[in-house]
């Protein structure tokens, strides 16, 4: 009996030996606080079911994130073009048959079930990028790589602009842009796509709509419309303002508790955990997601394979623009334009999207004494 012990024991040293813990234990804590902040959301308003909800996607996205954790990364790679095709056919039927919230047609219903395509669409966009540069051979990218990978992300992108969603659609550039730095870009192309881009800008702001560009303005002039566009942002500001070193403990925060923030438990859930944490709980969030992309970051630094590799800076890439942004809104310093907080944000096609992400960089890590021909 004890000798069945100790030989479960060790098979269980070594199970967990192929994971990350410190990476798993900042997931976990992330979803943790994220669903304590969800229900302090809900707790005097109409939506108190939200939390149930969103602890159902956290437990099927724990288990698609396990599930990919222990399957083979190489497998979903080698099929990643199929899936980026799905991908686009989704966002196109969204067009034809999608269901407008908030002004922005981006979610289909089916079986009652509201999903968002766009979301699932970063998944196929992470791996076929990946798998599109892993044949690479030489040292820098090409001028023809460089527009095939322009014309891969471009096309999701538009369909995803044309639903009204601007800030789910520039969420997929990130992803190329640090694929393309990894994989190898000179400091002339670099150069000239930075200088492009900026002479491209004023042109983008005519393709905006007319909200959106009240929404920039605001941003950069608070005092423009305070009680109209600006007012999410300016309740917010407020709320992490007035928080102090410690908070006001669960459930007390004035600005969130009264519905002074709307969406609160999604695009503005920072918002409420710092109000009520203070800063100290705002920094453990940020923190907690430091050690996150530091162990992504270290993850692809043990990947033995190129596709491996920009898997996980894909994956780092988009969580990283994630958290810049989200927290950017919730301080007054980036335009609101509907970003999720990764695993913290209310929102089922989100926390599935993420937890899969996250379970393939997982998996990128459990096969790194596994050397596999570039």
């Amino acid at each position: 009996m004890i000798r069945l012990e100790k030989s479960l024991q060790r098979k269980a040293i070594r199970f967990w030996g192929w994971f990350d813990l410190p990476f798993i234990i900042s997931v976990v804590a992330l979803a943790g606080i994220g669903l304590i902040g969800i229900y302090s959301a809900t707790l005097n308003g109409p939506s108190f079911n939200l939390f149930s909800k969103q602890m159902v996607w956290l437990l099927l996205g724990g288990l698609i994130f396990f599930f990919l954790s222990l399957s083979d990364y190489r497998v979903l790679n080698d099929h990643a073009f199929t899936l980026y095709s799905v991908s686009i056919v989704g966002l196109i039927a969204v067009l034809l048959f999608g269901v407008e919230i908030h002004g922005s047609r981006s979610w289909i219903r089916l079986a009652g079930i509201s999903l968002q395509p766009s979301e699932f669409a970063k998944i196929s966009l992470v791996l076929v990028v990946a798998r599109y540069l892993s044949g690479q051979s030489e040292t820098y990218l090409s001028k023809t790589q460089i527009l095939v990978l322009s014309c891969l992300t471009l096309l999701p992108t538009l369909l995803v602009m044309l639903q009204g969603d601007l800030g789910t659609g520039i969420t997929y550039l990130p992803i190329v842009v640090g694929a393309m730095f990894v994989a190898g870009l000179t400091v002339r192309i670099a150069f000239t796509m930075s200088i492009l881009i900026l002479l491209s800008s004023p042109l983008a702001w005519f393709t905006l709509r007319g909200y959106q560009q009240q929404r920039i303005l605001a941003t950069l002039n608070p005092s423009l419309d305070p009680q109209g566009v600006g007012y999410q942002t300016s309740q917010s500001v407020i709320a992490i303002g007035s928080s102090g070193l410690t908070g006001k403990g669960f459930g007390n925060g004035f600005q969130s508790q009264l519905g002074f923030v709307p969406e609160i438990h999604s695009d503005f859930v920072y918002a409420l955990l710092t109000e009520e944490w203070g800063l100290w709980g705002g920094g453990l969030i940020l923190g907690l997601y430091f050690i996150l992309i530091h162990r992504l970051t270290r993850m692809g630094g043990h990947a033995q394979d190129r596709a491996g590799i920009l898997l996980v800076t894909g994956v780092t890439s988009l969580l990283g623009f994630h958290v810049l942004i989200n927290i950017g809104m919730a301080l007054g310093i980036c335009p609101p334009v509907g970003i999720p907080l990764p695993l913290l944000s209310y929102g089922g096609s989100s926390t599935i999207t993420f937890m899969s992400c996250l379970g393939l960089a997982s998996s990128v890590y459990r096969r790194r004494f596994v050397y596999t021909d570039p």
